[in-house]
């Protein structure tokens, strides 16, 4: 029974440390593709697609950031799909006087998915750029995105999010930091795994579709533009900014929505897990699908190590396992302070929580593709 316990632990902390240490340090191995993208002889047309359900705090703002960008004003066109909305979202999309500007509302209330698959038939443009009503582009994220689409073996681009707001109780940092780089080398090896929902672009020739109930869109339209054989390139130069959550407890909310996407990201992107698809394949089981299981290898681990404990080793990985989960719940107490040593375990902790109940939520079927947004 011993070998049993062994077994287990050693394939549970291992899945853990290969997915968060292991992998990102063979990428920093392996060789990248270098970038030799023809010249662009015209701008494209663009068409930014904006999902919004009662956003009249932002979507002005919003509206006013996207004109004001660097980009030929005869190449851009908005479209502000209203899921729903009760409040003066509506009004003030139709006020606006520019005529790039146009409000599709949609009513009754289905979620972000079944907007996008109503608006992309609406657009004009050669490219579909994908953003949020919260999410603010810097001036020349645009002209950013666009240029990587001149190489016709792009099929996407993904900008970088910058997260603002200082007075945040949450502590993305480390963990986002890690997320960068991985999307970095992963592009470069092949292909960014999933978009970022707040900046990024796709060839309109491309767009997959994808179903009303789907939880992480973004996540599923790129990988799915992947598999027609296109890549999509991550570009740290084009830059959205977004305040970060307002507490624990709103992150959760979006975390629980995640994981549970991600178990039916598993479902939907099946054809990214085929072993003869090459790298791309490596790096979605390795940052991603490994990575969605990691609450249950912590779970595995630590009953593991109990049955284990007769052996000496194993008191120390046990005193150990114990010491984060202590440090985690200091994190708790001491909130906001950003104090690295108990923020970073509290929030590797509340993500993989967040996960777990994730799960939970895809097997019975209680996640909505319909969701309210994080207080930010």
């Amino acid at each position: 029974m011993t070998t049993f316990w062994l077994i287990l632990f050693l394939i549970s902390a291992g899945a853990i440390l290969y997915s968060y240490i292991g992998y990102p340090l063979l990428l920093a191995l392996v060789p990248t593709r270098k970038r030799n993208d023809p010249a662009l002889s015209e701008w494209p047309t663009v068409t930014v697609l904006i999902s919004v359900f009662n956003e009249e705090k932002h979507i002005r703002g919003r509206i006013e950031n996207l004109l004001a960008l660097e980009y030929p004003r005869d190449k851009i066109d908005i479209l502000i799909g209203s899921d729903g909305s009760t409040d003066r979202t509506n009004e003030i999309v139709r006020k606006f006087p520019d005529v790039r500007v146009e409000l599709h509302a949609f009513d009754p209330r289905a979620g972000k998915p079944s907007v996008l698959n109503r608006l992309v038939p609406r657009a004009k443009g050669e490219l579909l750029v994908f953003s949020d009503a919260n999410a603010m582009f810097e001036r020349d994220a645009l002209t950013k995105l666009v240029r990587h689409f001149r190489n016709p073996g792009v099929g996407g681009v993904c900008g970088r999010l910058v997260f603002t707001g200082e007075n945040s109780a949450t502590d993305e940092g480390p963990y986002w930091k890690l997320e960068t780089y991985l999307k970095q080398r992963e592009s470069a090896l092949d292909s960014c795994l999933g978009a970022n929902g707040a900046i990024y672009a796709i060839r309109r020739s491309a767009w997959p579709g994808i179903p009303n109930n789907t939880f992480i869109d973004d996540f599923v339209i790129a990988m799915r533009v992947r598999e027609r054989g296109l890549r999509v390139i991550y570009d740290t130069e084009a830059v959205a900014k977004e305040d970060l959550p307002e507490s624990v407890e709103h992150e959760m909310i979006r975390r629980i929505r995640i994981g549970a996407g991600g178990f039916q990201a598993i479902a939907l992107c099946w054809r990214s897990l085929l072993p003869w698809r090459g790298v791309y394949t490596w790096c979605f089981w390795s940052h991603k699908v490994l990575r969605w299981f990691v609450p249950f290898f912590m779970i595995a681990a630590l009953v593991a190590n109990f049955f284990l404990l007769p052996l000496p080793v194993f008191l120390v990985t046990m005193i150990l396992q114990l010491a984060f989960y202590a440090l985690a719940a200091m994190g708790a107490l001491v909130r906001g302070r950003k104090i690295t040593l108990f923020s970073a375990p509290h929030y590797f902790v509340t993500i993989n929580l967040a996960l777990l109940l994730g799960f939970f939520r895809f097997i019975t079927g209680t996640q909505q593709a319909a969701w309210k947004r994080t207080a930010r």
